[in-house]
This record gives structure tokens, C-alpha cells and sequence, in this order.
């Protein structure tokens, strides 16, 4: 096993227990726990990939195997149908990996020229320092507003009982 030695090797005995098992749900779940916690460990994420693939999910085995640096032909074509699902839209397709991991990872994948005229602008935002979306940003606001709304609303009624009271 290629995975460096901080991953908890009994998690991973688990995984490979449940897949022989057929138990593949229940390995696609603690892979996402794992990738969670690891981000920079991408072979989780092949691993992932290819219980999606085994679940008949080719595009979100793409979405898992977008970052493998040497891809089977099945590999390459799952990419392909995660990147139509993302309309071929880079912003989209980030934000569908969620990568958490550190950027030099990124920089040290050597992506074949032939793959994806779209995969060298993927690699350009995963590269980039993430900016807050719009929506994110009136999440913020709104969140703002209720909770200013809130204690406006709490100090008025406490002002309206006093006053009901005198």
C-alpha cells in the first residue's frame, strides 16, 4: 500500500474487508470520511473512484479519479463524463472535487496533453486561492440579518412587556 503511514491501517483493513465483502456502500462511506481527514492522500481518492465505478457511477468515479495521474482508458473516459456533468465549467468542476489538500500536490501532477482541453483550466483554479462565491457571501448577510433581527426583536418585546407591566 502506497498510503502514507497516517491514515489508520485498521480503517483501511475495514475498506478492503467491506469491498470482499460486497459491501461497497459502506467502503464508499469511510473513503469519504478518510478524504476528509486526509486530503493530501490521493489514493483514497483512486480508491473511491473505483467503488463508484464498481456502483456503476462513471462520473462520479470521474470526479474521484480526476486528480490519478496515470488513468486507464476507463479512468480517462469517467473524467470526461464528470466534466459534461459540470457542463465543462472549471469553476464547477473544482468546487465538485472539494480538493483540501495542499496546492503543491497539484503542481506536481503531470496531466497528459491529449486528456481534456478543460482539465489545464481546472488545474489552473485548483492552483488559484479560492474566493468566495456570491451565494457564500449573502450566507454571511443573511445570517447577519436574522441574528440582528433576533436580539431587535428580543429587545423590544422585553421593552413591551415592561412597559404592559407599569
Amino acid at each position: 500500500m502506497s498510503l502514507i503511514e497516517k491514515v489508520p491501517a485498521n480503517t483501511l483493513l475495514k475498506i478492503e474487508e467491506d469491498i470482499k465483502k460486497n459491501d461497497l456502500g459502506k467502503a464508499r462511506d469511510r473513503l469519504h470520511g478518510l478524504i476528509a481527514t486526509y486530503p493530501n492522500e490521493l489514493e483514497l481518492r483512486r480508491k473511491l473512484g473505483d467503488i463508484y465505478y464498481a456502483l456503476k457511477y462513471p462520473s462520479m468515479a470521474g470526479r474521484y479519479w480526476y486528480l490519478e495521474k496515470n488513468k486507464t482508458p476507463e479512468m480517462q473516459h469517467a473524467c470526461i463524463e464528470f466534466e459534461k456533468s459540470m457542463g465543462n465549467n472549471p469553476f464547477q468542476i473544482v468546487r465538485a472535487i472539494k480538493f483540501k489538500g495542499d496546492k503543491e500536490i497539484v503542481k506536481d501532477l503531470e496531466f497528459s496533453e491529449n486528456f481534456s482541453p478543460v482539465q489545464k483550466k481546472v488545474t489552473e483554479k485548483l492552483l488559484e486561492e479560492p474566493e468566495d462565491s456570491v451565494f457564500d457571501k449573502l450566507l454571511v448577510v443573511g445570517c447577519l440579518a436574522v441574528l440582528v433581527g433576533t436580539i431587535l426583536f428580543a429587545v423590544l418585546g422585553l421593552y413591551s412587556f415592561v412597559e404592559w407591566l407599569l
